[in-house]
């Protein structure tokens, strides 16, 4: 934290704080009939006042009412790292010289909510993939901070143009949007592996004034935007990215073009996605062995991706879709939601997702951060936690015989919208 701002990374590894319950498992499966399945069956979202936190000190100093961010590593064959990658960063843009007298009020008046919010998840695959979700998260924010500069120094317009001129706000639109493309491709290029590991990226960015969100995604991690409406104390997902799967239509036709391959499992030929009952499939796209070895290469589930460098001769690429989230146009489609209403965004890897639905996940983060009833008033680094320990339950509850559980990383902070 400084005056320039704030970036704040996972709180912890919680599989630093508590005892592996997989390894328990284990033993449990080693000790009975092939098919049958124990397990703790209490889930860690229920209102059970017996429910503990494992994190060890909470206090003021690790706690914030606004935002949360805490990852888990996964219980894998052989001592793998965790290779999930976040952050969540708060930092002041300031008034621009050169901005319109009435943005330089709004701006002015509304001093304390102009600070920008840029969040991204990055999960890493691969022998190496932990080096390069390392990597972006580490030079990201520096790299898109210093674009940034780069194009306003050689533009004569502001960087946040002007909210009341429609032609300066799309000049700001394509001003954002093309310095996340340049940011995501600038990390790729300096990526430090070079081989066959790489990382997904989604970022989320709002420049603390105005009413647009920009969702930069690279691969198959997930970012959400969130309404919550306090009289009724339901949450709305009202934007999720689009994620990269080879057998999508613009992707598939990318990669067969360029040589390469997809695999298509079938739940997916026949219309069918899987669900909270099972781990889905998904397609790949197979990455060639550098060596030519036919049974060395990778078969990797997404179509672009930051990294993967053997997969760029066979379609794979880094740039990502950048797409523009406008609070004012939901309002103006629903203009009987604008009262009583609050702003969230989540940020979480497929370890999550993987076996609970976006819908709980988000319930679950609104009543922590409004202090809803059924919360019992735990802070969001709680029900960070115990998403991610229902999570980790529902991996061992799917494990058939083999104990598996992929990484698990979720983040949640407000967006605090100005000038709308």
């Amino acid at each position: 934290t400084s005056n320039a701002g704030s970036i704040q990374y996972p709180y912890a590894d919680l599989s630093s704080i508590i005892a592996e319950e997989a390894l328990q498992y284990q033993r449990q499966i080693m000790m009975v009939n092939v098919g049958a399945q124990p397990q703790p069956d209490q889930s860690f979202l229920s209102d059970d006042p017996s429910i503990k936190s494992a994190i060890p000190t909470i206090n003021s100093d690790i706690i914030n009412n606004d935002h949360a961010l805490l990852t888990r590593r996964g219980f894998k064959m052989g001592d793998v790292p965790n290779q999930d990658r976040s952050f969540i960063a708060n930092f002041p843009l300031g008034v621009n010289k050169g901005q319109s007298a009435t943005d330089k009020a709004i701006a002015q008046k509304e001093q304390t909510q102009q600070i920008a919010l840029l969040m991204g998840i990055f999960d890493g695959h691969g022998p190496k993939g932990h080096s390069v979700s390392h990597h972006i998260t580490i030079n990201l924010p520096s790299v898109f901070a210093s674009i940034m500069r780069e194009k306003q120094k050689s533009q004569a317009q502001p960087i946040l143009g002007s909210l009341a001129n429609p032609k300066e706000e799309q000049h700001t639109v394509n001003y954002i949007r093309q310095s996340l493309i340049e940011t995501f491709i600038r990390v790729d290029e300096n990526e430090p592996v070079k081989g066959t590991a790489g990382s997904t990226a989604s970022v989320l960015f709002y420049p603390g004034i105005g009413s647009k969100v920009y969702i930069a995604n690279t691969g198959d991690s997930t970012t959400l935007v969130v309404r919550y409406h306090k009289p009724t104390r339901s949450s709305t997902i009202v934007f999720q990215n689009r994620k990269h799967k080879p057998h999508l239509p613009g992707e598939r036709q990318r990669i067969e073009k360029a040589g390469g391959q997809v695999m298509i499992p079938p739940s997916l030929m026949q219309g069918g996605g899987g669900g909270n009952n099972a781990i889905q499939e998904t397609s790949r796209v197979i990455i060639p062995d550098a060596t030519g070895n036919p049974l060395g290469g990778l078969a990797l589930a997404m179509s672009r991706s930051i990294g993967d460098f053997d997969g760029k001769s066979v379609g794979l690429i880094a740039e990502p879709d950048v797409e523009v989230w406008d609070v004012n146009a939901h309002y103006r489609e629903y203009p009987e939601q604008k009262e009583d209403v609050e702003w969230f965004a989540v940020i979480a890897s497929d370890g999550l997702y993987d076996v609970l639905t976006p819908d709980r996940v988000v319930e679950y983060l609104s009543w922590s951060l409004y202090h809803d009833q059924h919360s019992s008033n735990i802070p969001p680094l709680v029900a960070c936690e115990r998403l991610i320990r229902e999570a980790s339950r529902l991996w061992m509850k799917l494990s058939l015989g083999v104990v598996y559980r992929d990484d698990i990383t979720v983040g949640v902070s407000k967006i605090k919208f100005a000038s709308i």
